[in-house]
């Protein structure tokens, strides 16, 4: 900081010029530290960029349950579905950096997205400042009960025998369920007919009625039908046997150990909110997660906690910039993919 000092500027004069500099000062700062311990003085907004219902939509409605508790205030859910996840992301990513309104994030809106929306209108490596992971949830095989195999090797064995005839749903280029089917089939060397829906429950109706053999999606949103038996699983793309299915073996158990996905979910807030309230989300979002509530209810729509040492700002930007990359490969070996409204 510079002080001027004018010899000639005394007594009533000076003071008033010193004053104005003050001010000055004051007023080019972000935020007091005083305003700054008052917030939030009102409710807080969290942006999804997905419809009302999905796992995306629910995991993000018990965090907001928890963090409100952190923070003293409400916070209202606003759902903004579109382009995959693009237009709620922008909407978050355009929001006034002053802390109250935040947004939902995972594997398909904040890192695949990167390859497969050549207009994405943000750089979620660049354009957001991430709060933490909330939950993660590995995906797997799942396919129609009367399906004639029992095994990951046996299903590789049929989809190489099938070639096209083989028909695997999922819910969209470009989404999760679609990138995953991607990987398991570049690994297993085979290569099906996809069937496109509008989501999981349009793809899980036509498994049941066995016009389709099968998709490839979150334990999260299979799991009720592979414990009911309606549907069989196998290859939970996880490194060890999740708790939410321990007993369906895991790809690494089935031979194919490179085939192994967790997505994430976490939650950003726009680049440029002050320092001390960054903090202050940061702050809640992990607190959040020894919340009794969420420590109850994630298990039960079918998502882990992810480990403390995975579950900070840091680890969730540096998630994002290395599955930018993974995917970018995947896509790249199916020729190039894109994804619709």
């Amino acid at each position: 900081m510079l002080f001027f000092a004018d010899p000639v500027v005394e007594g009533p004069a000076r003071r008033h010029w010193l004053g104005l500099f003050a001010a000055v000062m004051l007023a080019s700062l972000p935020m007091s530290s005083g305003l700054a311990q008052t917030w939030p003085e009102r409710s807080l907004t969290l942006i999804v960029p997905f419809a009302a219902g999905g796992a995306s939509d629910v995991s993000s409605r018990i965090m907001a349950e928890a963090m409100s508790k952190q923070l003293g205030q409400s916070i209202i859910i606003e759902n903004a579905a579109g382009a995959g996840g693009a237009t709620g992301s922008l909407r978050g990513k355009n929001a006034k950096p002053d802390g109250y309104t935040i947004g939902f994030a995972h594997m398909g809106t904040h890192a695949a997205s990167v390859s497969t929306n050549p207009k994405l209108p943000y750089d979620p490596r660049t354009d957001f400042d991430y709060l933490g992971i909330h939950l993660v949830t590995p995906h797997l095989i799942i396919v129609r009960k009367d399906l004639p195999t029992q095994t990951l090797q046996e299903f590789i064995a049929y989809a190489k025998a099938k070639g096209k005839d083989l028909k695997m749903g999922h819910n969209g280029a470009g989404s999760l369920a679609h990138l995953t089917c991607l990987l398991f089939f570049q690994l297993a060397g085979a290569e099906p007919t996809y069937v496109v829906y509008r989501g999981f429950g349009q793809t899980i109706n036509d498994i049941l009625s066995g016009a389709i053999d099968g998709t490839c999606d979150l334990i999260a949103s299979a799991r009720e039908h592979v414990v009911g038996g309606s549907v069989r699983g196998f290859g939970v793309a996880a490194v060890e046997r999740t708790p939410l299915l321990p007993d369906v073996p895991t790809s690494r158990e089935g031979g194919l150990p490179e085939f192994v996905i967790e997505s994430w979910l976490g939650l950003y807030a726009p680049k440029g909110v002050p320092p001390p309230i960054l903090a202050k989300l940061r702050q809640a979002t992990l607190a959040a997660l020894d919340d009794p509530l969420v420590q109850k209810r994630f298990p039960e729509i079918g998502g882990n906690l992810p480990k403390r040492e995975d579950r900070g700002a840091e680890r969730m930007l540096e998630l994002v910039k290395s599955d930018v990359v993974r995917w970018a490969e995947v896509v790249g070996k199916a020729g190039g993919i894109e994804a619709k409204p």
